[in-house]
């Protein structure tokens, strides 16, 4: 069992900055080749043969060949870059959580107390405005870094369907909270055990723990994905699940 938890996670915080300050000064592509030498594949009539790719009228199809290219060229950078920053990020998100409740260990963590109701609704709401702006710093970095081939659509389509996505997220999921938090007693200790395993007790936890498990994998692939406004998000809905299970708990221990 961890005794320090804050050591721990600055630990995973410095391993997640080393991670990505060694990809931060590796070449993006192989000895040779360039971001330049890829885009010149849509110009150039006759593209390396290892790379060269031909439809069936003989005619030369440039988005095969600029994707076998790329998977040619291109090193790892971007996973240290993605997966370094998203370890650091999420190290450095749950640090803060346990600064700010002044938790040192695992057995101080699970006497930890839970948000009131209106803070749930009020973290609830900064979390999905916080969204909207990753999505946007999401595209605007990997086009930045130049992740996208100069013949995508342009990423306004992606960023409508984004926003429309996160806009209905962020009504439903606040209709939702809003009926579910009402038998719920609010704060509770975050890890609230309950004194009898009865037929309710069981349903709540089965009925949290789909949600928590979706949450939690949003998470995890978020932080391998290194998407950065998007990490503590996914962690805070983690938290807040968390929040409304016990909150559950601790109204079925008072009946």
């Amino acid at each position: 069992m961890l005794k320090n938890l804050p050591r721990a996670l600055m630990s995973l915080l410095l391993l997640g900055a080393a991670a990505w300050l060694h990809g931060f000064f590796m070449p993006a592509f192989i000895e040779g080749k360039s971001i330049n030498n890829l885009y010149e594949i849509m110009y150039t009539a006759d593209p390396a043969d290892e790379v060269k790719n031909t439809q069936s009228d003989g005619a030369i199809d440039y988005r095969k060949t600029y994707y076998a290219a790329e998977k040619a060229w291109r090193t790892n950078r971007n996973d240290w870059l993605d997966t370094g920053s998203g370890v650091a990020i999420s190290s450095l998100t749950v640090l803060l959580f346990l600064r700010a409740n002044r938790v040192q260990s695992w057995k101080e963590l699970r006497r930890t107390k839970t948000v009131s109701k209106t803070r749930f609704f009020v973290w609830l709401n900064v979390g999905w405005a916080l969204l909207f702006v990753a999505l946007y710093w999401y595209y605007y970095y990997r086009g930045f870094r130049g992740d996208f081939p100069p013949f995508a659509d342009s990423i306004g389509i992606p960023l409508m369907y984004g926003q429309a996505a996160l806009l209905m997220g962020w009504l439903v999921s606040n209709a939702l909270f809003l009926l579910a938090l009402w038998p719920a007693q609010l704060p509770a200790l975050l890890f609230e055990q309950p004194r009898h395993y009865a037929r309710l007790t069981v349903l709540v936890e089965a009925v949290v723990f789909l949600p928590l498990m979706f949450a939690s994998l949003y998470a995890v692939f978020s932080v391998l994905d290194g998407d950065h406004l998007t990490i503590p998000v996914a962690l805070l809905f983690v938290y807040l699940l968390l929040v409304l299970r016990a909150g559950y708990m601790r109204a079925i221990n008072k009946r």
